[in-house]
C-alpha cells in the first residue's frame, strides 16, 4: 500500500543512496558495490513539462561512524555565497569533480519496506558496506508505558503501543494466531507487509513482518528500533498509527492501521499534476504533520509522495519513519531521497528541521508541476542543480505559489522559511495558504478533493499484486541478535 521503508539486506545505515526508479521485483540479485567517481560534466537544462514523468524513488542514507572517516560529497566551504553565475557554477563542478565518492556505492535493485500499514514499493538503493557499523546500543525505553505479554503457543513476545490504549483497540488482545493473513500488499528485501484480519473484531490491519537475521546482517538495527520508537511517541491524525508489536526468534512484527487509499504518488501520476486547490489541501495536512513532529524534536527526513498514503476518505498519513530521528541538535547523517535532499545534507554541513521544510517546498512544486524542480535522470546532475538553487517555474504557477516555494527552497538553511522559532506557524501565514482554516484541517472537516475508490475496509485494488511467501521459513536468528530487539 504505501512506500513502506525498504530495509534492504545490503543497506547500511551508514551509507545508503536512493533514486526514484521504476518498481522492480524483490527477487532481483543485488549488484556488488563499487566505487563511483564524480566527473565534470556540462550542466543539463531540464524543461519542466507535464510530459516528463518522474519514476519511482528509492532512498539514501549514510551516517558517520566512529571508525571510518567519511568524505562529504561535494562539500563546499563557501556554500551560502554560491551565485547562479557560470563562473561560480564551473568552479562548483570542478570542485565536485575532484572528489571521489567512495562512500556512494552503485545502484542495486531491492525492495523497500516502509513503516506503514500500506504497501511497500520496490525501489533500487545504493549502499556501502565498508563504512557501516552495527549500533547495538540499548534503545531508550518509550515513555508511553508499553505492556508485555507472552504467547506460549507461538513463543512471541509482544507489546501494545500506547496509541492502542488511547483508541478503540485498547481492550483488544493481539497475537499472531488471532490474525488471518489475507494477502501481501508490499514486499521488501527481508520482509513484507501483509493485509491481515483480526478474527475477534473483524478489523483489517497491515502487518509488517521482518526477518531479524537479515536486519542484523544489513546493519539496520538502529533504523528499525527508531522506527518503533517514533511510532510509539506520536499520535496525530495525519501520521500512521502503530497498534501492536511482537517478536520471536526469527521475525519482528509491527501491526499498523490499514490505509486502503494508496499512495499520493500514484494519484499524482494519474493526474500528471494537481490544481492549486488540491495541492493546497494535501500540503496543509502535511504541514500540520511535520510541525507536530518538529514540536517533539523529531526530524522526518524522508518526505515525498511515495510516503504519503491516503485513507478511505482521502485524508493523508505520513508513513515510513525509518529515517526519523529524535534530536535537538544538528545531525550529519546523509539520508533521504535524492530529489528531495537539501543542500546542507548533500554537503554534510549539518542539518535539522529546516531540511524537512526544504523537502516540503519540493513536494509543493512536484504537486503543481508533476516533477520535482531539480529532477534529472543523472543523479549527480540533480546534486549540481540543488546546490545552484536555480528554480525554473512552469508558466501556470501563480505568484503566491512561486513565493512560498522560493522561500522554502532557500539554499541558506538559516534563512529558509520555517527555520525560525515559529516553525510551521511562519509557513501558515504565507499568501498561498490564505483562506485555509487550520482548525478545520486538523479536525478533518475539510472535504478531500479526491476520494479513493475503496469498495470495502479490506480492499486492496489500489495496490500491486505480489507473490506470496511463507515468512516462517526465514532463517532463525542467533540469541544475541534476538536480544537486540528485546523491547519489541
Amino acid at each position: 500500500m504505501a512506500s513502506v521503508r525498504s530495509i534492504a539486506s545490503a543497506k547500511s545505515p551508514d551509507r545508503l543512496l536512493t533514486r526514484r526508479l521504476a518498481r522492480v521485483a524483490s527477487t532481483i540479485t543485488p549488484l556488488p558495490p563499487k566505487k563511483l567517481s564524480l566527473t565534470k560534466t556540462t550542466p543539463i537544462t531540464l524543461t519542466t513539462t507535464t510530459t516528463i514523468k518522474r519514476r519511482k524513488s528509492s532512498r539514501m542514507s549514510s551516517k558517520k561512524t566512529l571508525t571510518t572517516s567519511i568524505t562529504s560529497p561535494g562539500r563546499l566551504d563557501s556554500f551560502p555565497t554560491i551565485q547562479n553565475t557560470s563562473d561560480n557554477n564551473n568552479e562548483l563542478i570542478n570542485r565536485m569533480a575532484s572528489t571521489t565518492l567512495n562512500e556512494l556505492p552503485p545502484i542495486r535493485p531491492s525492495s523497500r519496506i516502509s513503516n506503514t500499514n500500506s504497501t511497500i514499493s520496490s525501489t533500487p538503493t545504493l549502499r556501502n558496506e565498508s563504512e557501516s557499523t552495527l549500533d547495538t546500543t540499548q534503545t531508550e525505553e518509550p515513555q508511553n508505558g508499553l505492556r508485555s505479554s507472552v504467547n506460549t503457543n507461538d513463543t512471541v513476545t509482544s507489546s501494545s503501543s500506547s496509541l492502542s490504549r488511547k483508541s478503540s483497540t485498547q481492550d483488544i488482545q493481539f497475537s499472531i494466531d488471532s490474525l488471518a493473513v489475507i494477502r501481501t500488499v508490499g514486499t521488501g528485501t527481508f520482509g513484507r507487509v501483509q493485509l491481515v484480519l483480526h478474527r475477534e473484531t473483524n478489523t483489517y490491519y497491515a502487518l509488517k513482518v521482518m526477518c531479524i537475521k537479515r536486519i542484523v546482517e544489513s546493519k539496520q538495527v538502529e533504523h528499525v528500533r527508531n522506527e518503533k520508537k517514533v511510532l510509539t511517541m506520536t499520535d496525530h491524525p495525519f501520521l500512521v498509527r502503530l497498534q501492536w508489536t511482537a517478536h520471536n526468534n526469527t521475525l519482528l512484527y509491527l501491526l499498523l492501521e490499514y490505509l486502503p487509499g494508496g499512495e499520493l504518488f500514484q494519484m499524482l501520476r494519474k493526474s500528471e499534476k494537481f490544481d492549486p486547490k488540491t495541492a493546497v489541501f494535501y500540503a496543509s495536512e502535511v504541514l500540520l504533520a511535520l510541525d507536530y513532529l518538529h514540536r517533539l524534536d523529531i526530524l522526518y527526513r524522508d518526505l515525498k509522495p511515495e510516503n504519503i498514503i491516503l485513507d478511505s476518505e482521502g485524508h493523508i498519513r505520513l508513513v515510513d519513519f525509518g529515517f526519523a530521528k529524535e534530536t535537538k541538535e544538528r545531525t550529519y547523517t546523509l539520508c533521504g531521497t535524492v530529489d528531495y535532499l537539501a543542500p546542507e545534507v548533500i554537503q554534510n554541513r549539518g542539518h535539522h528541521k529546516a531540511s524537512d521544510w526544504w523537502a516540503f517546498g519540493i513536494l509543493i512544486f512536484e504537486m503543481l508541476a508533476g516533477i520535482p524542480p531539480f529532477y534529472d535522470t543523472d543523479q549527480f546532475q540533480i546534486y549540481q542543480k540543488i546546490l545552484s538553487g536555480k528554480i525554473e517555474f512552469p508558466r501556470h504557477f501563480d505568484y503566491a505559489a512561486k513565493q512560498v516555494i522560493r522561500k522554502l527552497l532557500n539554499i541558506d538553511q538559516n534563512q529558509r522559511l520555517g527555520s525560525a522559532r515559529d516553525g510551521g506557524e511562519e509557513i501558515k501565514r504565507e499568501q498561498w495558504f490564505v483562506g485555509v482554516s487550520w482548525g478545520d484541517v486538523y479536525d478533518r472537516k475539510v472535504e478531500p478533493p479526491v476520494k479513493p475508490e475503496v469498495k470495502s475496509p479490506g480492499d486492496t485494488t489500489n495496490f500491486d499484486p505480489y507473490d506470496e511467501c511463507d515468512m516462517k521459513t526465514m532463517p532463525q536468528a542467533a540469541r544475541y541478535e534476538v536480544q537486540l530487539f528485546k523491547d519489541f
